[in-house]
Order: C-alpha cells, then sequence, then structure tokens
C-alpha cells in the first residue's frame, strides 16, 4: 500500500531533539502506574515534511524521566500494532485510511522493575483523507491518491481501442461484454492515420498504444505520451454513478444502458475526438463500464438515434492492485480453473523463463499444473497432511480493504484461516520488480505479503509444507490474480510455485 517517509525536517528534528541510548527495558529500575507513565510520554506531531501540525501523521515522542517503552495501537481485529519498540524517545505513524475516525488511540507500555509490565492509553487527533466516492475510488485510486490508464488493446481481438459504432444496438452490457455494434476499432498506433479527426491534424504522442493518463483523486486529469511527455491536462467528474445501468440512451431505444455521465474538461482524455467530427471534443461521455480494470465511454451528440453514429472508446488499468483485490470493501476469489486446459490452479514450473507477461498470459515455464479436486492427492506438500476444503473448485478466499485481512474458506463457507495482507515494491502498473536470480528484469508487478497460511493452499511445492509470506505478482487486474513463489536463489528454470485465482 502506499508508503510514505518523514521528510528531511522531520527526521533533522528528531536527530537533533532526541538521542536514545538504551534498546531495551533491562535498565527500567522504577514501577509505574497507568497514570505515571501517561504523564511521563509526551508527543509532538508533524506533517509530511516535517511542519509542525495538531492534526499531524508523524510523531516525535520523548519519556521523562527517560523510560524505555513500546508504543502501539490496535487494529480492526484488536490486534496490537507496533509503532515503535525499545527506545525512551523516537518518532512513529498513525495514518488511517480514508474516512476513518481522525480520533485516534494509540498505547504506551514500559516494564517495571519487578518485571510487571504497566500501560498508559493516549489520545491524538491526526490528518484523514476524506473518503472517496465509490467512483472516485475506482476512477483514481483509494490507494495512491492516482490511477494510470492506458489504451485497452486486449479488449478486442484487432486490438481496437477507439472507432465508431451504432448507437444503442442493445443493452449497455452487450457493448461492454462483446462490443456489440462496434462498426470498425481502430488500435492506438494506427491513429497516427485517423489525424483528419482531429482538431490539428498534428499526431501528438497519444496515437501509441503506451500513452497514458493520469486519474488523480482530487479530480484532475493529465493525459501523456508513451515518454512521460504531457500532452494536455484537465479535469473530471461524474454524475448519474450508483453501480447500477441507470441512464437510457439518448434516443430513449435502451433504458438499462449507462453508468452515468464522464464529464471532462475539452480534450483532456487519449484521442479526445469525435469520429467524422470535424475535429470536436466531446465533455460529456456516457460511462459503460467502470470497474479495477476497465474504463469504456461512448459519445454520441444529442439526437443520435438507434444505430446512428457514435465514438467509442476502452481503457484500462493495472496500476491499482488494491482495488482489484477488494475493489475498496470486500471481495471474493476462487481457483481459475479456466486458465488451463486441464483446470489446474496450483503447480510447479521452472522459474523465470522470460518476460513476466508471458506466464500471466499463457502459463509459459509451467511444467504441472492440479486441478483444485486434485489437490487432494497432494497433501503432502502441506504442513498438516490433512485435507481442509481448499481442496475444492469452489473454495474461495475474501480479501478486505478496510481490515487489511485475508480470510479462506470452504466451498460451504467455513472459515479454513484467516491472516493479514498488504502490497509492497508496486511498480504502479509496470514490471519494475526483478525475478529474485537477476535474469529477468521485467517480471513482477510487486509483491504481495502475507500472514503465512492466507491464502488457499498455501503451500509451496516439494517443500515440506513451508508457507511463504511474500509472492511475486504476475498479474492482479479485476478478474485475475496470478502469484509466483520462488525461494531466495532459485534460478532461471529451476523450481517455483504458482497460483492462479479468478474473481468469484
Amino acid at each position: 500500500m502506499k508508503k510514505i517517509t518523514l521528510g528531511i525536517l522531520g527526521v533533522a528534528a528528531l536527530l537533533t531533539a532526541c538521542d536514545p541510548v538504551e534498546d531495551s527495558y533491562s535498565n527500567n529500575a522504577k514501577t509505574y502506574t497507568a497514570e505515571a507513565l501517561g504523564e511521563s510520554f509526551s508527543f509532538t506531531q508533524a506533517d509530511e515534511a516535517g511542519n509542525p501540525a495538531a492534526d499531524g501523521n508523524y510523531f516525535t515522542f520523548e519519556t521523562n524521566p527517560s523510560t524505555v517503552v513500546t508504543v502501539y495501537n490496535l487494529d480492526s481485529d484488536g490486534n496490537e500494532n507496533i509503532l515503535s519498540q525499545g527506545v525512551p524517545c523516537g518518532t512513529f505513524k498513525i495514518a488511517p485510511k480514508r474516512g476513518s475516525d481522525s480520533n485516534q488511540t494509540f498505547f504506551v507500555r514500559t516494564m517495571n522493575a519487578d518485571g510487571s509490565y504497566t500501560d498508559a492509553q493516549k489520545q491524538a487527533t491526526v490528518y484523514v483523507m476524506t473518503e472517496l466516492s465509490p467512483e472516485m475510488r475506482l476512477l483514481a485510486s483509494d490507494a495512491y491518491g492516482k490511477k494510470i490508464w492506458k489504451w485497452d488493446t486486449d479488449w478486442r481481438a484487432d486490438g481496437g481501442a477507439w472507432g465508431n459504432m451504432g448507437y444503442s444496438p442493445g443493452d449497455g452490457d452487450s457493448f461492454v461484454s462483446g462490443g456489440n455494434g462496434i462498426w470498425w476499432a481502430c488500435p492506438p498506433a494506427d491513429l497516427a492515420g485517423q489525424l483528419s479527426h482531429s482538431d490539428t491534424g498534428v499526431a501528438t504522442g497519444e496515437e501509441d498504444p503506451n500513452a497514458y493518463m493520469e486519474f488523480y483523486d482530487d479530480g484532475k486529469l493529465k493525459t501523456f505520451d508513451a515518454n512521460g511527455n504531457l500532452i494536455r491536462e484537465g479535469k473530471f467528474s461524474v454524475t448519474g454513478w450508483n453501480g447500477e445501468r441507470n441512464q437510457a440512451s439518448i434516443d430513449g431505444a435502451q433504458a438499462v444502458w449507462a453508468y452515468g455521465t464522464f464529464t471532462t474538461t475539452e480534450g483532456s482524455i487519449l484521442f479526445p475526438f469525435k469520429i467524422n467530427g470535424g475535429g470536436m471534443k466531446p465533455t460529456d461521455f456516457e460511462l459503460m463500464q467502470l470497474d479495477a480494470s476497465h474504463l469504456k465511454l461512448i459519445y454520441a451528440a444529442p439526437g443520435t438515434g438507434n444505430w446512428g453514429e457514435a465514438t467509442w472508446w476502452a481503457f484500462k488499468s493495472v496500476s491499482d492492485p488494491e482495488a482489484a483485490l477488494t475493489d475498496f470493501g470486500a471481495k471474493s476469489w476462487t481457483w481459475d480453473t479456466e486458465f488451463r486446459g486441464d483446470g489446474g490452479a496450483w503447480g510447479n514450473m521452472g522459474y523465470a523463463p522470460g518476460e513476466g507477461s508471458t506466464f500471466a498470459k499463457d502459463g509459459n515455464g509451467i511444467w504441472w499444473g492440479c486441478p483444485p479436486a486434485d489437490l487432494t492427492g497432494q497433501l503432502g506438500h502441506s504442513n498438516t497432511g490433512e485435507a481442509t476444503g481448499e481442496e475444492d473448485p469452489n473454495a474461495y478466499m475474501t480479501f478486505d480493504w478496510k481490515a487489511g485481512t485475508i480470510k479462506s474458506y470452504d466451498a460451504n463457507g467455513t472459515e479454513i484461516r484467516s491472516g493479514k495482507f498488504e502490497i509492497k515494491n508496486w511498480g504502479m502498473g509496470e514490471r519494475t520488480q526483478p525475478t529474485v536470480d537477476g535474469s529477468q528484469a521485467s517480471w513482477a508487478y510487486g509483491t504481495l505479503s502475507t500472514t503465512a497460511g492466507s491464502i488457499l493452499f498455501p503451500f509451496q511445492i516439494n517443500s515440506g509444507g513451508n508457507q511463504p509470506t511474500d509472492f511475486e505478482i504476475l498479474q492482479a487486474d479485476n478478474e485475475h490474480l496470478k502469484l509466483v513463489y520462488a525461494a531466495p536463489g532459485t534460478g532461471s528454470w529451476s523450481e517455483a510455485t504458482w497460483w492462479a485465482f479468478k474473481k468469484k
């Protein structure tokens, strides 16, 4: 999840104000009451840059008299989350997720001279970002504050992502699922041949499969060429969204049509031109699809009738794994028995056989895949040798955004185990994480870190029941999650373990 580091000013203040000289409780010679411990502990708060702030998320603390303490708070399950440990002074951060209570409770603990412990409760007001609306969460990310959208060249076999269509040929789902009504589709690389539809006739760099847009949680929109050069910028908003297709087509032919209206500053999105419109740049688009990974838009001029010409756009995003895993709520995943012809969803592979996308697409490197129903015959790889119910095609696991938890269930909904999860080393949709042996620089999107044993059948193959905690993320979108585990030092084509899941 998003990481923020203490600013230079804050670090400097810490170094000058606090010089910890103890790193354990061993020299504590007093016996504290909760009241006395609380009075001995003082703190100041600062913002990310180190500027003093009454609601700052960054804390600097000291004890007087000097007393070695542990500072912690409690998660949603009542478990202790250590913020600072084993020092008489130092720093910690409290930065709750969007929409949380700004009034936060934390605790200070010390060990007394007789070996007993005393805890004191403290309160602080911290900055909490306002909770985003459901549609803004998907467009701009609740985890990162921005989201990257590119042309969706995977939607159609011809790679088309912009073109024309016969308007309102059926309900909205038929357009999204199969492109119903589309007459013609242009791949991004061919848009340089379609500049007669623009207002200048000049290529800008958006005519490239790797051109992209950044949507920010404050409603800003920036469009870039493949090299990161800014082309244009503007604002965006959504009206009429409630998660259902509640907006009729403008001709009234389809009552169950769009999710709402996507509005932008003129010319903000990639190739923002109405087809055959003499360079017209619409500002109001019908929102046909919006989920963690897909954004599809249609523009039809007022008065366009059934099967009259309209323009469509298709975009995709792989920059927001928290949205993909949780929809910023609770989302369930089951075994992906459709990934391979043999129904395999767990197995072994030759590690790092090529670039990461080749594994995610067609299983490049896989030696063997086991269908979930056959996992009962693979219990020699588990840590107990006993079936739990996860050896079933309909077993599932649920990722919860607010709680930060994973819970695994059998097909009947009986909980098997649970734990915590976190996304680390995320490349914002780029494969920036190399393989553990360094043989492939463009390999994983990042790391899924979990409590040991949290996911379905969480065992490294041929390891005597080892339950990895860090998995390489080879695919994470709205419908698919693919993971690989290779032990440190695993070389190219040496044995690794893989998992394939799909949205339940």
